[in-house]
C-alpha cells in the first residue's frame, strides 16, 4: 500500500518544486522518511513524512 501514498506525496512534491531532478526526489524521501527502529528488510527507508516532505 505505499505505492499509491508515496507516488501521490511525489506528485505533490513536483507540484510545488517542478524543478526538482528524479535524484533531488530521492534524495529528499530518503531524508524525510522516520526510522520505525525496525529491520531494514520491512521497513526499508522508514515511514514517509509527508508534511515535512512538502515544507
Amino acid at each position: 500500500m505505499s505505492t499509491p501514498l508515496v507516488s501521490g506525496a511525489i506528485a505533490l512534491l513536483l507540484q510545488k518544486y517542478p524543478y526538482l531532478t528524479n535524484r533531488d526526489v530521492k534524495l529528499m524521501l530518503r531524508e524525510r522518511a522516520v526510522d520505525l527502529g525496525l529491520p531494514i528488510n520491512q521497513q526499508g527507508w522508514g515511514m514517509l513524512d509527508v508534511e515535512k516532505l512538502l515544507m
